[in-house]
């Protein structure tokens, strides 16, 4: 028997799930050449590519530090708030890309809505370790 999609918790894995999404529909987007033209890449191509890249690596790698001290928790929340940050900046982006490169609404909305999620789940995230670690902050 199945658990009720609004009993479900939340997998502690899915804040990497989400920021692969955005990688991956971020690529998807920038591989038609039609709206895309690589020869001007250099104009908002690459950084799109580039910033959905580092939400990934930068959750990706909080993810791989394990918290042994506040050192290690410190060096994780910061990788968590720039992983947000990067979110925000992608956001900035994907604003621009969408009269740029004429863009429909719909495309411009569904980056935008799984960025914002990849940004909460982020969010969330970096809340649940400040409660779990809070033992370490001796300020």
């Amino acid at each position: 028997m199945s658990v009720p999609q609004e009993k479900r918790r939340k997998g502690k894995l899915e804040v990497i799930v989400k920021s692969l999404a955005v990688v991956s529909y971020t690529n998807k987007i920038l591989r038609n050449k039609k709206k895309f033209d690589p020869e001007f890449d250099w104009i908002l191509g690459n950084d799109l590519r580039l910033t959905a890249r580092s939400i990934h690596r930068h959750a990706w790698s909080a993810n791989n530090l394990r918290v042994v001290d506040k050192e290690t928790w410190l060096a994780r929340k910061k990788l968590q708030t720039q992983a947000i940050q990067d979110c925000n900046e992608l956001l900035v982006l994907i604003e621009e890309a969408g009269p740029t490169y004429h863009l429909e609404a719909s495309r411009v909305s569904y980056w935008g809505k799984i960025t914002v999620e990849a940004r909460e789940f982020l969010r969330a995230w970096r809340s649940s370790d400040t409660k779990r670690y809070q033992h370490y902050d001796d300020s």
